[in-house]
């Protein structure tokens, strides 16, 4: 057997997970939490990168902008990644079959690899005049979250194929 769905079966049959999953309110309300603290981060990260492209708070320096919502993202992402982590868990078996969670999962680690690369040279330090490497990170960074904004929308309307349905039915 594949270790990696072996480790899916064993995740969503511990205890936190079996709990939200079989819970009429807790998932629901997990799931909104996720929702507004998307629309939290993700406008954050959405005027930190217009504010490196100038298209938007262009009397402000950039690193004003970016260093003063440095602390509410991080307080956004966690929201974000503990809420996502709980619901990836709580179906971790559906997940593994479904592609758009994957994609999903590649996007989030190219962030991961985007904030490595510019992470000290754009956003710790951005300078007041905007590089052209800044413009680039932040056209990036647009397009990647776009792409895990879509993908996490999709993930709901991918059924599991009908084989693994059915023995997750059986479970």
């Amino acid at each position: 057997m594949n270790p990696l769905l072996e480790f899916a079966q064993w995740l969503q049959c511990t205890d936190i997970p079996t709990a939200l999953r079989m819970s009429t309110y807790v998932y629901p309300i997990v799931l909104t939490t996720h929702l507004i603290g998307i629309a939290f981060f993700g406008g954050m990260i959405f005027i930190t990168n217009l504010r490196l492209l100038g298209v938007t708070l262009r009397k402000l320096p950039a690193s004003k902008v970016i260093q003063s919502l440095r602390i509410p993202k991080q307080i956004g992402f966690a929201i974000v990644a503990t809420c996502g982590l709980l619901m990836a868990s709580s179906k971790a078996e559906e997940y593994y079959y479904n592609w758009i969670f994957w994609t999903k999962m590649s996007l989030l680690a190219l962030i991961g690899i985007h904030g490595l690369v510019f992470g000290r040279s754009v956003y710790r330090s951005p300078g007041d005049g905007v590089p052209p490497q800044a413009k680039l990170a932040a056209s990036l960074s647009l397009i990647l979250w776009t792409g895990v904004m879509i993908a996490g929308r999709g993930i709901g309307y991918v059924e599991p194929p009908l084989d693994k349905l059915h023995a997750l039915l059986l479970r």
